[in-house]
């Protein structure tokens, strides 16, 4: 069925009250009752004639075949606390590679601000998923990060990744995370500590390629005497073709309106 199709039974759904012809189609697949052979599908899956699913939705870069993407990205953020530098212009390298529940992600980049331009650190993760129920997954995994950023006293940073993602139904996520990360930095003139990071968010499906959400962020900085950052975050993903997708992704602190990046970023699976 037509993704148009099933947007307009959805506003039509909307606009109507819940009982309103409850017999018709109930799962909204296009397929009458009288006719569907398999009830209750997760709307906007793909059906056949006899309304049981041929494709089911998936949540980006959370593939489960062995496949390889690559991508690239652009994006700015401003922080005008600090003088000469508060724009600063970055530009990404990502590749990954995803085989059954495993992920393997490498990450650099490179940044350029008003006095001072050069390699982001680089970092190496890897990520395994537990299934715990067909709609419940939780995610698990390490990180390195390899200082390619070049300032001194700079060193290797480990990071412990956690994870969970719920599907109330295949269109809708609602998920969580958190992080440590393990800082060996030298202290040059700040007291450093580790880093911890949380998340939760929820994402929405509205066709089985444009994929959107948002969520809340806390992080705290390495540095003991800076605040740690509360913000919003929010993501748009759409697959172009079965090569092609782009991500666009937008942050704000809470606490400091003059704190906020954007990125967007194109990717392209090789296999």
């Amino acid at each position: 069925m037509k993704t148009m199709t099933k947007i307009l039974l959805l506003c039509t759904a909307l606009s109507t009250t819940i009982n309103a012809q409850p017999n018709n189609d109930q799962d909204m697949d296009g397929v009458p009752d009288t006719l569907d052979q398999c009830s209750n599908t997760p709307f906007l899956d793909e059906v056949n004639a006899n309304g049981c699913s041929t494709k089911t939705l998936i949540f980006p870069e959370q593939r489960d075949d062995g496949s390889l993407d690559i991508a690239f990205g652009y994006g700015f953020s401003n922080n005008e606390d600090n003088i000469d530098r508060n724009t600063q212009y970055t530009s990404k390298f990502l590749i990954s590679y995803y085989l059954n529940d495993w992920s393997y992600t490498a990450r650099t980049g490179y940044f350029d601000s008003d006095d001072d331009r050069g390699m982001q650190d680089t970092t190496l993760k890897i990520k395994r998923k537990f299934r715990l129920t067909k709609s419940l997954k939780v995610g698990l995994g390490v990180g390195v990060k390899l200082p390619t950023y070049d300032f001194v006293g700079n060193k290797t940073d480990f990071t412990l990744y956690s994870s969970i993602v719920y599907y109330p139904k295949s269109s809708l996520s609602v998920f969580a995370g958190a992080t440590h990360t393990f800082v060996n930095d030298e202290e040059v003139n700040t007291p450093l500590q580790d880093i911890n990071t949380v998340y939760v968010g929820s994402g929405y499906f509205f066709t089985r390629k444009l994929y959107a959400n948002i969520a809340y962020s806390y992080v705290e900085s390495k540095f003991t005497t800076n605040h740690a950052a509360h913000s919003l975050m929010s993501m748009l993903f759409y697959r172009i073709n079965d090569k092609w997708f782009t991500t666009l992704s937008y942050s704000h602190e809470i606490e400091d309106e003059l704190h906020n990046a954007l990125n967007i970023k194109f990717g392209y699976s090789i296999w």
